[in-house]
């Protein structure tokens, strides 16, 4: 869980939310997106993305399980005494600009592999995803 104590500003658990988010996040891009697991798709994503989520919770410890801004608040609030938003400052650097600074950088680089827009914006780099399949499609012409 977050320590107010040692990390007065929250700066070292704010980083901790931001890359646990950013990975939680490309986790769900490639199990929705880029893999196929055929007839059982569902049930292997769903699979896949409980185990990472374990695993992000484990390797990511300083913040908490949270990796989403409303269940970290939520915690928050239902374990105060008077049921009321946290007051310091510290809270929202982690749970809500970390995460969101997170998603964001996970989005720019999953839109820089796939070629998508960023809000609307064509990025001035990538498509990295398409790059890779005209050798694919080499290498099968070959056979």
């Amino acid at each position: 869980d977050f320590d107010k104590d040692a990390d007065e500003e929250g700066v070292g658990a704010a980083f901790n939310e931001l890359f646990a988010t950013m990975l939680l996040l490309f986790l769900i891009y490639a199990v929705n997106w880029e893999i196929n697991f055929g007839k059982y798709h569902y049930w292997i994503k769903q699979s896949l993305t409980a185990l990472g989520i374990r695993y992000l919770i484990e390797m990511f410890p300083a913040s908490g399980p949270a990796m989403n801004p409303m269940l970290g608040t939520t915690w928050a609030v239902f374990s105060a005494d008077d049921n009321i938003f946290p007051p310091e400052t510290s809270h929202y650097v982690v749970y809500w600009i970390g995460a969101c600074l997170g998603s964001l950088l996970a989005s720019v680089l999953y839109s820089i592999y796939s070629g998508n827009t960023f809000f609307g914006k064509t990025l001035p780099i990538g498509p990295i995803k398409a790059a890779a399949k005209p050798a694919a499609t080499a290498a099968k012409k070959k056979k």
